[in-house]
């Protein structure tokens, strides 16, 4: 054992003595001399426990951002492999506030034309679609959900292969509308963005369908699709820019 341990296991048994046989052997005089050695030997030892303290402390919040950096590193990968367009970049937004409503409401983000953001840029999060860039500010830009009537976007189903047109209804709810009845798609089926709309890139998760049935005159079927993005929690979007309109 070396000497510095010794003498720590002296004080402390120094001190504990000193409290509690002070008065039998001192008096009162006694019973505060072994306080005061106990609070000077103590008071050492809390102060190095409150550096030790304040050091974890601010370890715990390193990590903790470290761990919330490589989370978010990990999500933003997860983003862009939901679309198979070449030359593609993304850069991430946050959402600033909503222009109404939590589902329908159209979104303003954190970035515009300064960071490169124009007008038909594609936002997705790492669950799927949630719309189209419709207007441009300088630090600012709005996005228009899928939820919104204006919105309509070529889609394909994952395994049956069928083709539709996804809009929005009243409610709010989507809809494939125009899909072939020969087509056999069934519930819990993914749909996916498809390649023959022109706008949006090809194989972006939309969401999955929830019920099937006739469409008008019973030519075609109508399919309704529970989105894949929750736009209720929706706080940041991954911007999609092509490398020729980014320039």
């Amino acid at each position: 054992m070396r000497s510095s341990d010794v003498r720590l296991a002296r004080n402390i048994a120094a001190a504990v003595a000193m409290l509690f046989f002070g008065p039998s052997v001192l008096g009162v005089g006694g019973s505060i001399l072994g306080a005061k050695f106990a609070s000077l030997f103590f008071s050492e030892n809390q102060s190095a426990d409150s550096d030790y303290l304040s050091l974890s402390v601010k370890l715990m919040l390193e990590n903790a951002e470290l761990r919330e950096m490589a989370a978010k590193s990990k999500l933003y990968r997860s983003m862009l492999h939901y679309t198979r367009m070449p030359e593609v970049t993304a850069l991430v937004g946050r959402v600033m506030y909503r222009s109404e409503g939590l589902i329908r409401g159209d979104l303003v983000i954190d970035r515009g034309s300064d960071h490169g953001i124009y007008t038909g840029a594609i936002c997705i999060t790492s669950r799927g679609l949630v719309g189209i860039i419709t207007s441009v500010e300088s630090s600012s830009s709005t996005v228009v959900p899928i939820t919104s009537p204006a919105i309509h976007v070529s889609c394909i189903t994952a395994t049956t292969g069928s083709l539709g047109i996804l809009g929005s209804e009243s409610s709010g709810k989507l809809r494939l509308e125009y899909v072939d009845n020969s087509s056999d798609p069934f519930i819990g089926e993914t749909v996916l963005t498809s390649r023959f709309g022109g706008v949006y890139p090809e194989g972006i998760v939309v969401g999955t369908v929830e019920d099937i049935s006739e469409g008008g005159q019973g030519l075609n079927l109508s399919l309704s699709v529970v989105p894949a993005v929750d736009f209720e929690r929706v706080d940041e979007v991954l911007i999609l820019l092509s490398g020729d309109q980014a320039e």
